[in-house]
C-alpha cells in the first residue's frame, strides 16, 4: 500500500490561517480554498471533490451527497458537513453557483471543474510539501488518538469493512455520530 504525505498536527493552525486569508494576502482561487477546506472538513478524496455539483449539497441538512459513480467505492456516500464547511461553501456559491447542476468548483478546464493536481500544487505553493489525501491520514490520527469510534471514522472515509460477515450486517451510516465527530474535527482545526 502506498502511503501519502499527510500534514503533520501542529502544522493545520498555520494551514487553516492561510487558507482563511482574502484579498491580496490570499495567493490561492477561492475555488482551490475551498476544495482544501473540503478535503480537511470531510475527507472526502480529492476526485469526489473536485468534480462535485450543487444538487449534491444540502445546506439544512448540512449534508454532502456523492453519487456511487463519483466515489471509489462506487456507492454512495453521505458526509455531514461542519460549520465550517458550510460557510466556505456559502463564500463559493456566489461565484460559481448557475444552477442546481452547475460544478462548485468549477474552473475553465476541459472538464469545467478544478484539474488532477490543483489542490497539491497548492498545498506546495503554500510551503506545504503534503499530499490532499494525506488530510485523511490526519483525520484518522486524530480522531483516533481523541478515541473516536473507528467504526465512524472509517464510515466517513468511505472505507470497506473487511471482514465479510460484519459488513453483511453493519449497514448503518452512523450520520449522527458522524456529524458531531466531524464538527469536533473541524473546531480541532481552528
Amino acid at each position: 500500500m502506498r502511503h501519502f504525505k499527510a500534514i503533520h498536527q501542529q502544522d493545520v493552525p498555520q494551514l487553516i490561517t492561510e487558507l482563511s486569508a482574502r484579498g491580496d494576502e490570499q495567493k490561492l482561487n477561492v475555488q482551490t480554498v475551498c476544495g482544501l477546506l473540503m478535503a480537511m472538513y470531510t475527507g472526502l478524496r480529492d476526485t469526489s471533490i473536485r468534480g462535485a455539483q450543487w444538487k449534491e449539497i444540502d445546506f439544512d441538512s448540512m449534508l454532502w451527497t456523492v453519487s456511487g459513480d463519483r466515489m471509489k467505492s462506487g456507492r454512495e456516500h453521505q458526509v455531514p458537513l461542519p460549520t465550517q464547511a458550510l460557510a466556505a461553501l456559502r463564500e463559493l456559491e456566489a461565484i460559481t453557483y448557475i444552477d442546481p447542476d452547475s460544478f462548485v468548483f468549477a474552473s475553465r478546464g476541459k472538464n469545467g471543474y478544478l484539474s488532477e493536481n490543483t489542490f497539491r500544487v497548492a498545498l506546495h505553493r503554500l510551503g506545504h510539501k503534503v499530499t490532499v489525501h494525506g488530510m485523511r491520514s490526519l483525520i484518522t490520527d486524530v480522531l483516533s488518538e481523541r478515541e473516536w469510534n473507528p467504526d465512524w471514522i472509517e464510515k466517513q472515509l468511505d472505507h470497506q469493512e473487511k471482514n465479510k460477515v460484519r459488513a453483511a450486517y453493519l449497514r448503518t451510516k452512523f450520520l449522527p455520530q458522524r456529524e458531531k465527530m466531524m464538527q469536533w474535527f473541524a473546531d480541532w482545526c481552528e
